[in-house]
């Protein structure tokens, strides 16, 4: 009686053979693909204008995606998430959510290859999950691949909201401890004892003991007040969100005032007879008809060539204007602001019109050694 014995193919156990054989079974793939998008045989060599394909690696990668998200609309994150690092590619990416916002679409965000990702940018990824999240709307997606972009992530609570209870649509929201290194808190109404409780943690970061910042208190009041009364279509409709980053090491902290309103300028056109600063931007337009881009008003404003003040606005004679007072006294720094179809970037002094519009308004500023403190008292 013979036994028959099994014998094994030990080439097809080799490491290498199964990595040709990857390599070819993609290339039949690929040629296929090819053939079916230009008609032409698998065998044609394709010229530099078709090197745009994708390969078979990222399709399956999007395809994968898809099946872990069916029905949402993927939406990839630049790999520098940031509005003052990078940003025309950053406001297309929040233009992209909104629009998806808008139509009740949902989003899958895909994160893998943001390696930066800074204040305002996680600002942005905040709000907007729980504007989804409070519409029930589907807003999911995946991790960055950076080690270090993912731990700041997910120490500023986004993972913890994403992933936890539904959220409902309420008046405050608010991620993390405000002496964390990175707070995050969204509200509709006026909250001059938050301004006060910012500025305290954050001055003994930068001080090692608490110091009053009056330039920063008075404009974060100012900027909640804007948001109340100038970013809906009525008082109090709109949240305004505000993240603050405490860096121990460069002893300063980051503000970044955003919300989604309808922006400075979208606002001035809409203001109807007997509201603040009705007939401000028609003023502007006349006046000055040679100027015509937003980032243009934006600097007659901003230098006080147009005072908005008197056109009513009611609110202690603050704005804008005096906002950009502020920076130049040293009472805050680095002050940036990007609303409509206009950008400024106070240290370089610089006034650009931007591609992609910003429905909303969002103010960047920092505390630091260098700015106007006085004593804390109780």
């Amino acid at each position: 009686m013979s036994t028959s014995v099994k014998k094994h193919n030990w080439k097809t156990k080799s490491h290498e053979f199964q990595v040709q054989k990857q390599k070819r079974r993609a290339e039949k793939i690929l040629r296929r693909l090819r053939k079916k998008r230009y008609g032409g045989p698998s065998g044609v060599a394709i010229s530099d204008s078709t090197s745009h394909i994708t390969p078979p690696r990222v399709l399956n990668r999007v395809q994968q995606i898809a099946k872990m998200f069916p029905g949402h609309k993927q939406i990839e994150a630049p790999a520098t998430l940031s509005l003052l690092q990078n940003e025309s590619v950053t406001l297309d990416f929040l233009r992209k959510l909104q629009e998806c916002f808008k139509a009740k679409k949902k989003v899958a965000v895909l994160l893998d290859y943001v390696d930066t990702l800074s204040t305002d940018g996680i600002l942005a990824l905040l709000s907007n999950m729980v504007q989804f999240k409070a519409a029930r709307i589907g807003f999911n997606g995946t991790r960055p691949r950076d080690v270090s972009t993912a731990y700041k992530l997910e120490s500023s609570g986004f993972y913890k909201h994403l992933y936890g209870p539904a959220m409902r649509n309420q008046d405050i929201y608010s991620f993390k401890k405000i002496n964390s290194f990175l707070y995050t808190h969204g509200q509709k109404t006026v909250e001059a004892g938050l301004a006060d409780d910012l500025v305290k943690y954050a001055s003994e970061v930068v001080w090692g003991e608490p110091r009053r910042c009056p330039g920063i208190q008075t404009t974060l009041v100012e900027l909640m007040h804007n948001t109340y009364d100038h970013a809906g279509d009525y008082k109090g409709e709109k949240h305004w969100w505000i993240s603050v980053e405490h860096n121990e090491q460069a002893h300063e902290a980051t503000f970044s005032f955003m919300d989604f309103g309808v922006g400075i300028f979208r606002s001035l056109a809409n203001k109807k007879q007997g509201e603040p600063l009705y007939g401000a931007l028609d003023y502007i337009i006349q006046h000055f008809p040679l100027i015509t881009t937003e980032a243009d008003r934006l600097q007659l404003i901003l230098e006080g060539k147009v005072r908005l003040t008197q056109f009513n606005e009611y609110y202690r004679g603050k704005g804008l204007r005096n906002i950009y007072l502020k920076h130049h006294r040293n009472q805050i720094s680095d002050l940036s602001i990007i609303s409509n179809y206009a950008s400024f970037k106070a240290n370089d002094d610089d006034y650009h019109s931007i591609k992609n519009e910003f429905i909303g308004t969002f103010i960047s500023f920092k505390m630091n050694r260098n700015t106007y403190n006085l004593e804390w008292e109780i």
